[in-house]
């Protein structure tokens, strides 16, 4: 695995700046809190990314999120969008930690642009939401992919995640294919975590 995204110091107790993340390619990037007002250029991106890239993230033929899809997305405060720093009209990756109904678990999803791919920044965005979890009361986080899904596997393994036992899965709901990979949050607990699919190539 090559090295990680290099990821700037924190700035602003209220995330205003933004988390900056310079590329292996020298690209830096900016990463803030999504807004509701972000779905445009939200779903601009996803008008840039390959159908591998989309099928990858949903599992299904998904092109776009609908209005009522991002409002609940942005209302649970732990989503984030990513832009390259001269260009904040520009979303190229955007990180979900969603709630998945068992206090203290959530699920990390990713989408990165197929032009950011393999340059380190799925992996330093996934450690980013990891960092950020305790502050939302998440102890445990999962990812849910296929098994085919070679760079969200990869992240996965160099964030030291372990897989969920097949015998604890729902093969009727999940198919043969689907992997729950379990990740450490820092200061929280690895156990089992259930969740719902969703994570796309970084």
């Amino acid at each position: 695995m090559t090295p990680d995204a290099l990821t700037a110091p924190f700035a602003g107790t209220a995330e205003s700046a933004g988390h900056r993340i310079r590329t292996r390619s020298g690209r830096m990037t900016v990463t803030r809190r999504a807004e509701a007002a972000d779905l445009a250029a939200v779903n601009a991106m996803h008008g840039r990314c390959s159908p591998q890239t989309l099928f990858s993230r949903y599992q299904t033929g998904r092109f776009a999120l609908r209005e009522h899809e991002w409002a609940r997305l942005t209302r649970q405060g732990m989503s984030w969008v990513t832009s390259p720093v001269n260009r904040p009209d520009v979303i190229v990756a955007i990180t979900h930690l969603l709630q998945t109904g068992v206090d203290g678990r959530g699920e990390l999803a990713l989408l990165v642009e197929d032009g950011w791919q393999d340059v380190g920044l799925g992996t330093a965005l996934a450690r980013w939401a990891l960092s950020r979890a305790p502050l939302f009361g998440v102890r445990q986080a999962v990812v849910v992919t296929t098994r085919d899904n070679r760079r969200m596997t990869a992240i996965c393994s160099s964030l030291s995640a372990h897989v969920e036992p097949a015998e604890a899965l729902d093969a009727t709901q999940d198919g043969d294919n689907v992997v729950h990979f379990v990740l450490v949050v820092p200061g929280g607990h690895a156990s089992c975590v259930r969740g719902t699919r969703g994570d796309a190539p970084a």
